[in-house]
């Protein structure tokens, strides 16, 4: 397939990448620095920012599926890379007549029941903390929901090093308990296996061991 990353140059975006070209599929990658990431026959580097929307249009064009993992890390900082680049890939998609589309996202942007307590308290901690990036990480979710794609939101635990397993728990349109942690290897093979996968078409998918 023809897969259009966003965020290729972070840890998850970059594992993703490298999952799909051992794949076969032909990924087009939107960064702001090209020498991050390697040159194949497979992988083509688009030189720019998410913000502009020539350079979004030209990611997006021709290609089958729209992989985003932009993201800011564990940051306290105020930002808008989450809701102004998912508007614009939204706008090229839309644009281009590409459809189906994969957001990463995080478990915990919605706090658990308070009857989880030890989950609660975490994540209750977590929004005080990165009150500024979730706020920014909410109008994505909600920007992607509004849209008239075919999307998945793909909530992601506390993402870590390790090696790709295939061994998780997957949660459709309701809160994964015990959601403490998953591989970034694991996300990427999630999104890998779920280009096409119209049972999780405008759902959004929590992820975790």
């Amino acid at each position: 397939m023809r897969v259009a990353v966003f965020g290729a140059t972070g840890g998850t975006g970059r594992t993703f990448l490298h999952q799909a070209e051992a794949a076969g599929h032909r990924v087009t990658a939107l960064v702001r620095r090209p020498g991050g990431l390697p040159r194949s026959d497979a992988v083509r580097v688009v030189r720019g920012d998410v913000g502009q929307a020539d350079a979004v249009r030209e990611v997006v064009r021709h290609a089958d599926v729209v992989v985003s993992a932009l993201g800011i890390g564990m940051h306290r900082h105020a930002t808008t890379v989450y809701s102004i680049g998912t508007a614009a890939i939204r706008d090229a998609m839309a644009a281009e007549g590409v459809e189906r589309l994969l957001v990463v996202s995080t478990t915990s942007l919605q706090v658990p029941s308070p009857r989880r307590t030890a989950e609660w308290m975490v994540s209750r901690m977590l929004h005080v903390i990165l009150r500024a990036p979730y706020a920014d990480m909410s109008l994505m979710e909600r920007t992607v929901r509004n849209s008239t794609l075919q999307w998945t939101l793909v909530r992601a635990a506390r993402l870590t090093n390790g090696p790709a397993t295939g061994r998780y728990r997957v949660a459709y349109d309701a809160k994964l308990a015990g959601a403490w942690s998953i591989s970034r290897g694991d996300v990427a093979g999630y999104l890998l296996t779920h280009l096409t996968a119209p049972d999780t078409y405008r759902r959004t998918a929590e992820l975790a061991y």
